[in-house]
Order: structure tokens, then C-alpha cells, then sequence
């Protein structure tokens, strides 16, 4: 699940290394985590308390990314990303291994959506 708010147990340990504990030693070399192109290079030795928040979002997009769900749910997937990380992030869904759920106010990502719809309302 890729919750709405980003927190890491650990923030004084770096982006490397919650992604390697997260993921296991095996799987972080298998899938770098600078191979995703989700975060800048000099971004990875930082502490995790110390990126900014969509930064986080993309850390956590990250682990997501190395080892795919059979089911992914999503919150708010595109809040604190760049518009072209948004574009990009929707082109990797449409390939996604299993099911997805989206929960999303993005008119834009609603808009392009291409997989079955469900609306819900009060």
C-alpha cells in the first residue's frame, strides 16, 4: 500500500538503507534503488526525515516498485510528484502485475485513467 502520508519508523537512516532493510540485501542489489530514477543520487546517502515530502512519497513509490504486489493499493498516488513523474507513474501502472486500486482527486489521472472505474459516493 502506498499510504497518503510517508513515514519511515527509522528517519535518521538514509534512503539507501531503509530501502535495503525494507527490501532485504538480495533484492536492493538486484533492483538499486538509484536505478529507479525516483530519487537524485545525492539524495541517497541522506537521512529519511531529512527529504522533503515528496521525496518520501517517491522513496516509498520505490519500494513499491522493487517488489510488485499481486495487489497495490493507492492513495493519493500522485500528491507531491512532479508532473512528469505523474505521466510516468501512470504509464508503469498500466503494465502493473496484478490488481490496482486507486483513491485519487487528480481530475487529470481520473481523466486518463484506462482500467475499470468505480465511483463511490456519499
Amino acid at each position: 500500500m502506498l499510504a497518503q502520508d510517508t513515514v519511515f519508523a527509522r528517519p535518521d537512516r538514509t534512503a539507501r538503507a531503509v530501502y535495503e532493510r525494507e527490501l532485504g540485501p538480495a533484492r536492493a542489489e538486484k533492483v538499486p534503488l538509484g536505478s529507479l530514477g525516483l530519487l537524485a543520487e545525492a539524495d541517497l546517502d541522506k537521512p529519511a526525515g531529512q527529504l522533503s515530502v515528496g521525496q518520501r512519497r517517491r522513496l516509498a513509490l520505490a519500494l513499491l516498485v522493487a517488489r510488485p504486489p499481486r495487489l497495490l493499493l493507492l492513495d493519493e498516488p500522485t500528491n507531491h510528484l512532479s508532473p512528469v513523474l505523474c505521466d510516468e507513474l501512470e504509464e508503469a501502472l498500466g503494465s502493473g502485475p496484478g490488481v490496482i486500486v486507486v483513491a485519487s482527486h487528480d481530475r487529470w489521472l481520473r481523466r486518463r485513467w484506462e482500467g475499470r472505474r468505480l465511483h463511490l459516493e456519499r
